[in-house]
C-alpha cells in the first residue's frame, strides 16, 4: 500500500489555517439584555452608598471633638467641607441615578425620599458656611496682627533695655567688653571702647529693623492668603449650596412617590 505523507502535513496546515481564520475573525457584538442593565445599576447605586457612608462617616471623626469656639478650627472644617464636596455629590449622583422602567422597592423608595430631604439640609448648611468662613476669616487676621504686634512690642522693649543697659554700663565696663571683643575677633579695627560701645547700638537696630521687616512681609504674605483661601471656599460653599438644592429640585419624584 503506497504512503503519501506529504498528505498528512497538508491535512495539518489546513487545520491550522481553519484555527487561525476563527481566532482572527471578529466576533458578534452581544445585546445586554433587561436582567444585565438592572445589575449595572444596582451596583452603580451601591456604589453610591458606599460613598455616601464613607463621606459621612469621615466627617463625624473630623467633628468630634468640636471646637467651634476656636476660630482656626471652625475655618479649617468649614474648608474642608468645601473641598470635598465632590465626594458628597458623587455619592448622591450614583444613588439617584436610576434607568428607564426600573422598578424600586417600597422601603428604599422611603429612603431616597429621606436622601432627597438630606440633600436640602446639607444645601442649607453649605449657604450658613458661607459668611462662617468669612467671619472667622476676619477673626484670623485679627488674631495674627495682634501677635505681629506683641511680637514687635516685644523686640521694642528688648532692644531698649539693652541700650539703657550700655548707655549705664561704666566707661571701665565698656573698655572690658572691649578688650575681650578684641581677643576673639583680632581682625576686627575698632579705635575705642566707645566705638565699640556705637557699634553695639547700631548693629542692635539694625538687626532689630531686619526682624521687624521679616515680620511685617510674612504677616502681609499670611494676610494675603487668608484672603485668597476665603474667597475660594466662599464661592465653594455657595455653588455647594445651590447644587444640593437643584438635586433636591430634581428628586422631587422621590417625594411626591410618598
Amino acid at each position: 500500500m503506497l504512503k503519501f505523507p506529504y498528505l498528512k502535513s497538508l491535512k495539518t496546515l489546513k487545520l491550522k489555517l481553519s484555527r487561525i481564520s476563527q481566532a482572527t475573525t471578529p466576533r458578534k457584538p452581544k445585546l445586554v439584555n433587561k436582567n444585565v442593565e438592572e445589575k449595572s445599576t444596582k451596583i452603580i447605586n451601591l456604589a453610591g452608598y458606599t460613598i455616601l457612608f464613607l463621606v459621612l462617616l469621615d466627617y463625624i471623626f473630623l467633628l468630634v471633638p468640636a471646637n467651634l469656639f476656636e476660630p482656626s478650627w471652625t475655618y479649617n472644617i468649614s474648608g474642608n467641607l468645601v473641598e470635598n464636596v465632590w465626594a458628597f455629590l458623587l455619592g448622591f449622583l450614583l444613588i439617584f441615578y436610576r434607568r428607564d422602567q426600573g422598578l424600586i422597592r417600597p422601603r428604599e423608595f422611603a429612603f431616597l425620599s429621606f436622601l432627597s430631604w438630606l440633600t436640602l439640609a446639607i444645601g442649607i448648611i453649605y449657604f450658613l458656611i458661607t459668611p462662617l468662613i468669612v467671619a472667622n476669616a476676619f477673626r484670623i487676621n485679627r488674631s495674627q496682627q495682634n501677635q505681629v504686634t506683641i511680637r514687635i512690642e516685644q523686640q521694642d522693649s528688648q532692644v531698649e533695655r539693652y541700650s539703657q543697659q550700655l548707655n549705664e554700663a561704666s566707661p571701665e565696663q565698656i573698655n572690658n567688653l572691649w578688650q575681650n571683643y578684641q581677643q576673639q575677633a583680632p581682625n576686627q579695627e575698632i579705635a575705642s571702647g566707645q566705638q565699640f560701645k556705637e557699634n553695639l547700638l547700631s548693629e542692635v537696630k539694625q538687626q532689630q529693623k531686619i526682624s521687624q521687616n521679616k515680620l511685617r512681609d510674612r504677616s502681609k504674605k499670611q494676610k494675603i492668603d487668608l484672603f485668597k483661601t476665603t474667597i475660594k471656599w466662599s464661592l465653594g460653599a455657595m455653588i455647594s449650596s445651590i447644587s444640593f438644592i437643584l438635586i433636591w429640585r430634581h428628586t422631587k419624584w422621590t417625594r411626591l412617590g410618598n
